[in-house]
């Protein structure tokens, strides 16, 4: 048993400096490139949450001002319809003072009409009556000298 402890001893001396260097070698390539490479990593990882959060603000700024565009827009649409409506109201009432008009005129000239006729008509009958009464006077002339001879 003491040769196996005595072998098991050399070995262990013997490994001693590979043992030594696997940790130099685990320090050394820790130092110069795994810490170098994790702080790389980390700093790739830190601008791409960066960049994500500089994206995420982006699209809400971005949705803010396509909201605000809607009301704009909205606003304008309710402004030229109102403008619209104003505009048709007005036209509205240009065409009712238009027909008021139009029907006062055709009143007048109606009532024109009408005194010219019942001029006319006046003037008819008392021609037709001097007329009547000039054939009524022929008549009676004519019967009288009828009745002379």
């Amino acid at each position: 048993m003491e040769q196996m402890l005595q072998s098991a001893g050399a070995l262990l001396i013997e490994a001693l400096p590979t043992f030594v260097i696997v940790v130099i070698l685990h320090w050394y390539l820790k130092t110069t490139l795994f810490q170098p490479l994790e702080k790389v990593l980390a700093d790739r990882h830190a601008q791409t949450e960066g960049a994500r959060q500089q994206a995420a603000a982006a699209l809400t700024a971005a949705q803010a001002k396509v909201e605000e565009y809607d009301n704009r827009l909205r606003a304008a649409r309710t402004e030229i319809y109102q403008e619209q409506e104003a505009w048709r109201r007005q036209l509205l009432d240009e065409q009712t003072r238009a027909v008021a008009q139009a029907r006062l005129e055709s009143q007048t000239q109606i009532t024109q009409a009408k005194a010219q006729i019942d001029a006319q008509i006046a003037a008819g009958r008392t021609a037709l009556t001097a007329e009547a009464e000039g054939l009524a006077n022929q008549i009676v002339a004519s019967i009288l000298k009828g009745s002379k001879n």
